[in-house]
């Protein structure tokens, strides 16, 4: 009977701790920060995006992993460069401020 109880005991802390386990080893999109939900770690970050941008981004490519996110203004806008992990499936984009697509910057 104390083997059996053992063995209940045994399999019931396993399970729970690898419930445990599975529940918290996958990152939440506030920390992931190499996909489209976060964007890279340091300089500008997907959420520091002003909402036209973000919508534009997310319509051509909600799953892409965004390597660099630059800023640069050209004719007075404010453009954001914004460079793919995987350039030869997604080139790169310049979104002006307002969401707009722009032509590659020389």
């Amino acid at each position: 009977m104390k083997l059996q109880l053992l063995c209940v005991a045994a399999i019931i802390g396993l399970t729970s701790g690898c419930a445990e386990f599975r529940r918290n080893a996958g990152a939440s999109a506030e920390n992931d920060h190499n996909v489209l939900t976060g964007g890279p770690i340091t300089g500008t970050r997907i959420k520091d995006l002003p909402a036209p941008v973000q919508k534009t981004l997310n319509d051509r490519a909600p799953s892409s992993e965004i390597a660099d996110i630059d800023k640069t203004t050209k004719d007075g806008r404010m453009v954001y460069r914004i460079v793919f992990s995987e350039p030869g499936r997604n080139p790169t984009l310049f979104i002006a401020d307002d969401g707009a697509i722009m032509e590659k910057m020389k």
